[in-house]
């Protein structure tokens, strides 16, 4: 987990940089971007398709990018509107 008190130091780029790093020496890795004020994850990693998806059961199936599976409230807002 990547946390702070404060904002704007870094926490999604060190975050979003840990996941695709560990995917890329073969872990299996999803990372959230529980933000509903400012989410950044949609922006940083700009996935082709960011259509909320859900399975069987109701649940939300994670989008997958590069060997990372992503989630993130930015991917549930459409048009770039604020919760």
């Amino acid at each position: 987990a990547v946390s702070s008190c404060k904002g704007g130091v870094g926490k999604s780029t060190v975050a979003v940089n840990l996941a695709f790093t560990l995917a890329q020496m073969g872990a299996k890795v999803g990372i959230i971007d529980a933000d509903i004020y400012g989410p950044s994850l949609p922006v940083m990693i700009s996935p082709d398709n960011t259509d909320v998806v859900y399975n069987a059961d109701n649940l939300i199936v994670p989008i997958e990018y590069k060997g990372v599976k992503a989630m993130s409230f930015g991917f549930l807002q459409k048009g770039g509107q604020a919760a």
